[in-house]
């Protein structure tokens, strides 16, 4: 492959994942605006139940698209599917700015949710078909990073404009990213599918730089042959125990994501940091957290084949625990009277806190589950429990996100923290007691290692029968 070949693959993937840009950015977007709704600095006022539905509506639409886009994608093409993420962003992005109503940002909350969910579906799949394999782990890291950006961009703005002019800068993007996403050519997996290889030939040549693409082509078309020959439902996965294992295993993991309090420190952190931090400011916390979980995710990618994928699940979730275990404690020293102490001499433990969670989610559970879900199931029914593990991911970030500031103003933060804890302390030792490890391990080795597991598992239940 020529170093133009490089270049375009390169140039394609920033293209693409422009739209997880996007999503990371509306993903960051409360964080920067809901303390600019509580003191009445934007369009409209909103209350505390009008707020908590802004946030959480964007899951909301992240649980339905999954499905969708997958169906999409095979019906339209991996091109077209990515494309229309364009007008989708736009329109979300110029409901903000053009209806400033409760039900308009409901609206593109949603949108941009759906967006989020497509984008996820879609892209990983469609650079997976165009990259050449020497450089796929790297074209699959700008994807992580991508997202990390678009939410480093808001925090970064965020504090610093205007609730308007923050929608304007944003909305920039999905106009710069359809432009551009226009030229991008179909994937020639996609093309084959379609029996039809001569453009297939023309798109793989485009996007190796030229020279003799006809063997690379014939490999590829015997892929799209065996997956056609074998393709599956969802009934058989529910049918497989072994399967049905490796399932648990990566949804326990996905519910400790994103029901372990992610969610809601990026979207309340203006919320939930003291306004007297000792060393930085709200804001300037948000950036650091922004940066350093992005930051730890790249380290931890690196050592995931060296260490292990469970030791650093397992250290991830407790280290998680114990983090929100100290939120919930400072908060609850911190309610009703006597407690200016607390806030006073303690004010730097919540920002301490709050840098050590990006830590700690960076370092494993922001991404063993996606690993998990590339390593644990056959070819076959892969596409089913990637639709499965979105599903579960919008779900969880729907439900505390909704339910964070009722049960806050109604309890004191220190009760969804310790909800937090229990998640944590729950998914950790589910990660001890049941996961296992991949480091090192064909495909095929790991389906053998889950039927070992099952049946080991039957064998021991029978002999307790006995």
């Amino acid at each position: 492959m020529s170093k133009e070949g490089v270049y375009r693959q390169i140039y394609v993937t920033i293209v693409a994942t422009m739209s997880i840009f996007i999503s990371g950015m509306w993903l960051g977007w409360p964080g920067s605006v809901v303390e600019k709704f509580v003191k009445h600095e934007t369009d409209f006022n909103a209350t505390m139940n009008e707020l908590s539905w802004i946030v959480a509506t964007m899951d909301l639409g992240n649980v339905i698209s999954p499905l969708l886009a997958g169906q999409l994608m095979d019906w339209m093409g991996r091109k077209p599917s990515i494309v229309v993420l364009g007008p989708l962003f736009i329109v979300s992005w110029a409901l903000t700015l053009f209806v400033p109503t409760a039900w308009a940002l409901y609206t593109a909350r949603l949108l941009a949710g759906m967006g989020k969910g497509m984008s996820y579906t879609v892209v990983p799949v469609y650079l997976g078909e165009i990259a050449s394999p020497a450089i796929r782990g790297a074209l699959g890291s700008v994807f992580c990073l991508q997202l990390h950006f678009g939410l480093l961009t808001e925090a970064i703005i965020g504090p610093l404009v205007s609730y308007r002019t923050l929608n304007v800068v944003s909305a920039v993007v999905p106009v710069l990213f359809f432009v551009a996403a226009v030229w991008l050519p179909e994937s020639p997996y996609y093309l084959l599918k379609r029996g039809r290889r001569p453009q297939a030939a023309v798109s793989l040549q485009w996007f190796r730089g030229g020279g003799d693409v006809g063997h690379e082509l014939d490999l590829m078309e015997v892929t799209v042959r065996k997956e056609m020959e074998n393709r599956s439902t969802f009934q058989e996965l529910f049918a497989s125990r072994k399967d049905m294992r490796a399932l648990a295993i990566v949804v326990a993991a996905c519910t400790t994501q994103r029901a372990g309090g992610i969610s809601c420190i990026l979207a309340y952190s203006a919320l939930i940091l003291p306004s007297n931090g000792p060393l930085l400011n709200k804001h300037e916390s948000v950036m650091l957290f922004a940066v350093t979980m992005a930051a730890v995710n790249l380290v931890a990618v690196a050592l995931v084949d060296r260490v292990g994928r469970k030791p650093l699940l397992l250290f991830s979730e407790a280290g998680m625990a114990m983090v929100t275990l100290t939120f919930a404690v400072f908060f609850y020293c911190s309610r009703g009277d006597g407690s200016d102490w607390a806030t006073r001499e303690l004010a730097w433990l919540p920002y301490l806190c709050h840098w050590s969670f990006a830590v700690m989610f960076g370092a494993g559970v922001g991404f063993v589950p996606v690993v998990f879900l590339g390593e644990m199931f056959p070819v076959n029914i892969r596409s089913h429990c990637s639709a499965i593990a979105s599903i579960t991911l919008a779900f969880c970030s729907f439900v505390t996100n909704k339910m964070f500031l009722f049960v806050s103003n109604r309890y004191g933060f220190y009760a969804m923290f310790s909800l937090f804890t229990v998640v944590n302390f729950a998914g950790a030792f589910y990660t001890y007691k049941y996961a296992i490890e991949t480091k090192g391990k064909t495909l095929q080795e790991i389906q053998e290692q889950l039927q070992d597991t099952v049946g080991h598992r039957r064998e021991k239940t029978n002999q307790n029968d006995d």
